[in-house]
């Protein structure tokens, strides 16, 4: 009985995950058609009327230009970033080489992506969960970590694939309330549901490492 109820509880708990997940991509899903739709669209029209404004200052419209166009081209590599359906079907890899990417535009972050060994194509569902872990990963870095580098390594072994993400920052020590933050225990969570292991290790002004392993 003890079990039963044990079982029940897990199930329970996957259940409501499962719920919130759906519930995060629709909204995902909303907002990364409205950058596309509407917001894309109004600052396409302002670079048009931008250059049909009569200036003397021809560098002043030039520099408006262009940073309008910057901010459709960040708004365009959001919107890709938050579309479950693109993530889905192109390449776990070209997807997060795109994430690394963004990083790097921000001006914040240097970055590496090696692929040792391409890990094991996911089911589209999974591949989601795993991507919104990794984006999650990064999200904890960049509030967090005061880091300047993100290392990345795909590597697939007989039996495991495993993704590690090594950024130099602050770090921190590892204790019993390590996953009782929000972000880290999201993506414990997110793991169980695919059947991944998640490990955290840091050191104090030397980084941090997280490896998701994945079963093959």
């Amino acid at each position: 009985m003890r079990q039963e109820k044990e079982d029940l509880r897990k199930a329970y708990e996957q259940t409501i995950l499962q719920s919130q997940i759906e519930i995060q991509e629709q909204t995902l899903r909303t907002i990364s058609q409205e950058i596309h739709d509407n917001i894309g669209q109004v600052l396409s029209l302002v670079s048009l009327n931008v250059s049909t404004i009569p200036t003397t200052d021809l560098e002043k419209r030039t520099f408006t230009r262009s940073l309008v166009s910057k901010a459709i081209a960040d708004l365009r590599d959001l919107s890709k970033s938050l579309n479950p359906e693109r993530i889905q079907i192109i390449n776990f890899e070209d997807a997060i080489a795109h994430e690394l990417k963004m990083m790097e535009k921000s001006g914040n972050f240097t970055t590496s992506f090696t692929v040792e060994n391409k890990i094991r194509e996911l089911a589209p569902d999974k591949k989601i969960i795993l991507f919104r872990m990794i984006q999650e990963v990064f999200n904890n870095i960049i509030k967090h970590a005061k880091a300047t580098r993100i290392d990345i390594i795909f590597s697939m072994e007989q039996e495991k694939s495993t993704i590690t993400i090594k950024d130099n920052g602050i770090g921190f020590i590892a204790d019993e309330n390590t996953f009782n933050g929000i972000g880290l225990s999201n993506i414990k969570k997110r793991a169980e549901m695919i059947s991944a292991i998640f490990e955290i290790s840091s050191v104090l002004k030397q980084g941090t490492t997280v490896k998701l392993i994945l079963k093959n």
